[in-house]
């Protein structure tokens, strides 16, 4: 039975694996009869729960180690789209857009929640804007692509990145890196692992980076887009007994960097000019190619982030494992002085835009076997999060005219279970299924030019969300797979935006994903390959829409329901060592990502004429204000058609103990839009990234010297805009990050 085999590997790895502090597994290898030093290792994941092969599971999913984190400079979640197919990875401000086959951030406030959940070490954040922590001794990320309702991911529409710090080891070792780099960067990080007694480990992991601004504002001669970051984590890793361990975490984080807050990039239509076009405007223009801009305030931030989880693993018998999951966040985030209309102008500010959320979560996991051909997870989850957002907007000639103080509380329940079945040696079933409820509540006290107005809301949001899967392996090392599956993120509520709207309400949003694949090892395992279709059929796509206030002639962000959208796409997969110090890895993705039935007004030309489809329409119950187009067959946002990642990595020896090795990084994508409207003035055209390394190192890795480049072409790219409206529309936004280059030094103590 070469399945009930792979399946009993599986279990040792778990077994090993809870005595180490069971949900934030260590990345394991090992190798299954490889018949030479050049074949892949096996890669191990948990994405299901328990600790199984790469190329055992039925799910499309990327894993990328520690080793490649470092070798790549991957050190944000952000640049993971170097490595990763489907994804897709954007900022404004501290605004996170994260997609995953089309499917990402639908609002830009506490009331809503991303497709895409991004968790560490097992506890999943609570809002879009927590998403983009930097990368700490970690051990590695898996990235699950499409609908994670059964038992990974909450609220997962789109997909799920998960990681894994590393924990305390059974060895005493330690680590000193340091990097200098352009802009004055200098950062200095490390760990040590201390182990006090049989039954007792700790580990303790720090860094500091600080960097000069990349984005220049010239007006006040200030710098914005600096790193000026300080991490600190601490862990223990208590095993009193061979079945039972409890693995605790302490993390805290101060980030003083100042990310631009938007800037004015070009017109929104090409026939109207933009403010600093205008022959009366008395300021330099901005100048986007040499990333120079002109505006009046500083924009300053101010992140502080405690983390706390406990990992509990009791083995209740040799092949049954109860984990219990506690986490505690505290994230605060404070923007201050903030560029409204991003001139010079002494017309308005944001005195404050606050980002605060407290979280607390509660997960208990059952993994065991059944028999030798049965096994089962089954679960429950529990998160309360309460989240804040005070605003205060000032106008040159009134101070506070505009003040919004929301508050919304979320608490989420969740079962869920799943049951595999071996149907024979080389076919097996999976069902599972997830029964989510989220229970929220939201309360605004506002006021707008001193006339205060207090609103509320609360509701219930609940969904059964199955999977069905059959995984077939006509050789060792060969899976085909299908499955259906249900996805469900809950409704919400505009906590931000026209108060004077009667609804505030969104609804949730539902996909049916179908999906098959194929996972393969050929050539005496020197290629691993993986290809995934899959078609993906959402209803009530929440989305973000701008909504001109007919009164004021004020634009609002809000969220709402589109009516279907029809997602299909491909994607490839592959890594090989043809020989040997050669390593490739690359990925392709074919995306097709289209709205159905969709009818809404587009700001930026409030008198356009009623599409014919669209007359009759209704949204909330109402008839369509006049200017409704019919967006069927736009592109859905962050969804280029095309996109491939492709990486190189060569190692050479020169000596019996030392190694050479270059490493390039190349990622490219086509058209990207920002908007629902698909206005080419608001989206990104076409390019690509290259990222390269030259390390020096010791083969036994006590020492090594990485000379490294990011985007080395110094590409200029959008990676976030939005389009405004009114005489003077501007497309504003967030530029990406130019050329970054720089030595790091790392030195390992055993």
């Amino acid at each position: 039975m070469k399945r009930n085999l792979s399946h009993r590997a599986g279990m040792l790895a778990t077994g090993v694996a809870a005595l180490l502090g069971g949900a934030a597994l260590p990345a394991m290898a090992w190798a299954q009869g490889q018949p030479d030093k050049n074949a892949l290792e096996e890669v191990v994941v948990t994405a299901e729960k328990r600790a199984e092969g790469l190329q055992n599971i039925p799910i499309a999913i990327t894993a990328v180690t520690a080793a490649t984190l470092e070798k790549a400079g991957i050190r944000e979640v952000g640049d993971l789209v170097q490595l990763t197919p489907s994804l897709q990875f954007g900022t404004k401000s501290t605004n996170v857009f994260i997609a995953m086959r089309g499917i990402g951030q639908a609002g830009q406030d506490i009331g809503s929640q991303s497709g895409v959940t991004v968790s560490l070490d097992g506890v999943p954040l609570l809002n879009h804007f927590m998403m983009n922590p930097s990368f700490m001794d970690i051990e590695r990320v898996e990235v699950l692509r499409g609908p994670q309702g059964t038992i990974a991911g909450r609220n997962a529409t789109g997909g799920a990145i998960n990681i894994y710090s590393k924990g305390p080891a059974r060895d005493d070792d330690g680590s000193l890196v340091f990097t200098a780099g352009n802009r004055s960067r200098l950062g200095l990080k490390g760990h040590v692992n201390k182990v006090f007694s049989d039954q007792l480990a700790g580990r303790l992991a720090f860094q500091r980076e600080e960097a000069k601004g990349w984005l220049k504002n010239d007006f006040i001669g200030k710098r914005n887009d600096d790193t000026d970051v300080a991490q600190v984590r601490g862990q223990l890793l208590f095993t009193p007994t061979e079945a039972f361990s409890v693995r605790a975490l302490l993390e805290y984080t101060k980030d003083r960097s100042d990310p631009g807050f938007s800037q004015i990039l070009r017109r929104a239509d090409p026939a109207r000019p933009t403010v600093p076009e205008l022959p009366t405007y008395a300021f330099p223009r901005n100048d986007p190619k040499n990333l120079t801009f002109y505006f009046n305030e500083p924009n300053h931030r101010d992140v502080e982030d405690v983390r706390a989880t406990a990992v509990a693993t009791w083995n209740i018998a040799p092949n049954v494992t109860l984990t219990s999951t506690t986490g505690f966040i505290d994230h605060d985030i404070d923007l201050t002085d903030l560029d409204v209309d991003a001139t010079p102008a002494n017309s308005s500010r944001f005195d404050l835009i606050g980002l605060y959320a407290k979280q607390v979560t509660q997960e208990f996991t059952l993994t065991a076997d059944l028999s030798e051909r049965a096994d089962l997870v089954a679960g429950a989850f529990y998160m309360r999060g309460d989240s804040s957002e005070p605003l205060y907007l000032s106008l040159a000639t009134f101070k506070n005219y505009l003040v919004y103080l929301p508050e919304e509380t979320l608490k989420s329940y969740a079962a869920y279970a799943q049951f595999r079945y071996q149907i024979t040696d080389q076919l097996r079933a999976t069902v599972g299924g997830r029964y989510t409820t989220d229970d929220k509540s939201y309360q605004m006290d506002s006021s707008v030019g001193g006339a205060p107005r207090l609103s509320s809301d609360s509701g219930k949001f609940s969904a059964f969300t199955p999977r069905v899967v059959l995984d077939y392996t006509p050789t060792d090392d060969t899976l085909i797979y299908a499955s259906v599956s249900r996805g469900f993120k809950s409704g919400g509520f505009n906590t931000l935006g026209d108060v004077s709207l009667p609804v505030n309400r969104f609804n949730p949003e539902y996909v049916w994903n179908y999906e098959a694949g194929l996972k393969a090892m050929m050539f005496d395992r020197k290629l691993r390959m993986g290809l995934t279709g899959f078609y993906a059929d959402y209803t009530n796509l929440q989305q973000t829409v701008f909504r001109l206030n007919d009164a004021t002639q004020v634009r609002f962000p809000r969220v709402e329901n589109s009516t279907a959208a029809k997602i299909k796409g491909v994607e490839f997969e592959a890594e090989a060592n043809p020989v040997r110090g050669v390593r490739l890895t690359g990925a392709v993705t074919y995306l097709d990502a289209k709205f159905g039935f969709f009818c809404n007004n587009d700001p930026l030309y409030p008198t356009a004429p009623t599409s014919p489809s669209c007359i009759g329409a209704t949204r909330d119950g109402a008839p369509l204000p006049a200017g409704a187009v019919q967006l069927r067959g736009n592109s859905l946002t962050q969804a280029p058609e095309w996109q491939y990642n492709v990486s190189a990595q060569y190692t050479l020896p020169v000596s019996d103990t030392v190694n050479l090795t270059g490493r390039a990084d190349y990622k490219w994508q086509s058209r990207t839009y920002f908007d629902i409207y698909n206005n080419r003035q608001n989206s990104q055209g076409a390019y690509g990234l290259l990222n390269l390394s030259v390390e020096v190192a010791a083969q036994d890795r006590a020492w090594s010297v990485l000379a490294w480049v990011r985007n080395a072409a110094d590409k200029r790219y959008v990676s976030q805009g939005s389009a405004g409206s009114g005489a003077n529309a501007a497309v504003t936004g967030s530029m990406g990050m130019p050329r970054m280059f720089g030595v790091t030094l790392s030195r390992y103590f055993q």
